[in-house]
């Protein structure tokens, strides 16, 4: 399990007038990430008034679960530029808070893409695997995951697709071979067939497809602003496309369809289009929601 520190960043008082205002009470995770983190800001004990950028991207602020707090959630993309980026917010009546968020750049390793002698009998090979999820099957997630849909279906923490959880393939990782290379943007958790796979919280299914060469039977709910998770491999369906689902509902049975080297489930998280680690993603939501 990985372990994430959190903190309260200080109040930087910019020098104009509203410097002497009362400060908001905000919270950040941090204020360094690395190349596909997950930042969460939290807004305490404000009515309304709240607007926020982090450089050039806007903060999607909405309530949490007892109404009392502002949430925005910000993804660090993996190609994004290392550096430092300015967090500015503004709340009615409130001093602005503008610090600075620094960005680290993340080294992946570089990781087989294997093809085993069962796959390649089936026709498998490492440029017909890349070739194939590049485009044709994330053309068809990309019109999905594209839409941002204006309101969050959210206000709880984000949790765990899995009982027992055990990483077999890491978020991030290049898998390659010869020439082609392809980005393992989830993580591999260990699933025999037929595991229950949950709902990592409340949303609407988007995306129900069987049969993916490379992605398998593939499941995609949307959980509002933007936000979606993704869970791959799959041997049954239990909602389909339009279903709303709670958190925890089983959406689904873990499978081995697909391009895969034996049984376990591919859980990504989506921001935005941005592909994030999903294991701090969850992880950041628990920690400071």
């Amino acid at each position: 399990m990985l372990a994430v520190a959190f903190l309260t960043i200080g109040i930087i008082f910019p020098h104009h007038a509203d410097a002497k205002l009362l400060a908001p009470d905000i919270q950040i995770s941090s204020n360094t990430f690395s190349q596909g983190d997950t930042m969460m800001v939290v807004i305490k004990n404000e009515p309304a008034g709240v607007v926020g950028r982090l450089g050039a991207v806007k903060l999607r602020f909405f309530r949490n679960e007892d109404d009392k707090d502002w949430v925005a959630i910000v993804g660090i993309p993996v190609h994004k530029d290392p550096g430092n980026y300015r967090l500015l917010i503004r709340v009615a009546g409130k001093a602005a808070f503008d610090s600075s968020i620094a960005v680290k750049k993340r080294n992946f390793p570089i990781t087989v893409l294997a093809i085993t002698r069962e796959l390649a009998k089936k026709g498998y090979t490492a440029k017909k695997i890349v070739t194939t999820v590049q485009n044709d099957e994330n053309k068809q997630l990309n019109k999905v995951l594209n839409v941002i849909t204006p309101v969050s279906y959210v206000s709880k923490p984000f949790t765990y697709p899995l009982q027992m959880t055990n990483v077999m393939g890491e978020f991030g990782d290049i898998r390659k071979s010869g020439k082609y290379s392809i980005q393992h943007m989830g993580v591999d958790l260990q699933a025999p067939v037929g595991t229950p796979v949950y709902a990592i919280n409340d949303g609407k299914v988007v995306f129900v497809k069987k049969g993916l060469p490379d992605y398998g039977d593939m499941m995609v709910v949307d959980h509002g602003l933007g936000v979606y998770s993704l869970y791959l491999h799959l041997s049954q369906f239990n909602f389909k496309e339009g279903d709303w689902v709670n958190q925890q509902d089983t959406i689904a049975l873990s499978g081995a369809t697909g391009y895969v080297t034996g049984p376990h489930l591919h859980f990504a998280v989506k921001v935005r289009g941005s592909g994030l680690d999903p294991w701090k993603f969850v992880t950041a939501t628990k920690a400071l929601w």
